[in-house]
């Protein structure tokens, strides 16, 4: 299955989800996501923010500020299709941005290396880790170079057996979902 027909069909499941069911769904993946030792251990987490239906994260992103946790998010570079990791001190400095995904403000760049975890969005995943984006290449080119561990929220039924895979393709080291993990 090429990658287009894939996102189309993931998109359009998506969209059927209604607010409560993504609210419920959501919530199951971010406890999981905050029960995992690497998540508590971390001291700089960069976190996507959520758009679209995809799982919320705003509820996560403010308690790891309550935690004092150094938060980073993505601010997109729509000109060269990059992310710049921006560090937050409060979810009331989001505006919309790129794409019509809240954003920073205030930019304040961090050099990605200090990142201990990155948790990212995507459309579909397989059960070997591998990430379908959403055509960019933001995540694929920001991930090149970083250490960090790479944990995926998604829902369950955007697991499929087997994606197609280019060579710049990095696999996530885990990925949560309402259902569990893979």
């Amino acid at each position: 299955m090429i990658k287009e027909v894939i996102r189309e069909r993931m998109r359009r499941r998506r969209k059927t989800l209604t607010y409560d069911q993504v609210h419920e769904k959501s919530e199951t993946i971010r406890y999981k996501l905050e029960g995992k030792k690497a998540f508590k251990d971390a001291g700089t987490i960069m976190m996507y923010i959520s758009a679209y239906k995809e799982p919320e994260t705003l509820p996560v992103i403010e308690h790891l500020l309550e935690q004092g946790k150094r938060v980073i998010v993505p601010v997109s570079s729509t000109e060269t299709n990059t992310i710049v990791p921006t560090y937050i001190e409060t979810t009331s400095e989001l505006e919309k941005g790129a794409y019509g995904i809240l954003e920073p403000t205030i930019i304040r760049p961090v050099n990605k290396k200090d990142i201990d975890i990155i948790v990212m969005p995507g459309i579909a995943f397989d059960m070997h880790r591998n990430r379908l984006g959403f055509g960019k290449g933001y995540y694929d080119k920001f991930l090149k170079d970083t250490n960090a561990k790479k944990i995926a929220l998604c829902y369950d039924f955007q697991i499929i057996d087997d994606l197609p895979i280019d060579d710049h393709d990095i696999p996530m080291d885990l990925i949560l979902t309402e259902e569990g993990e893979v």
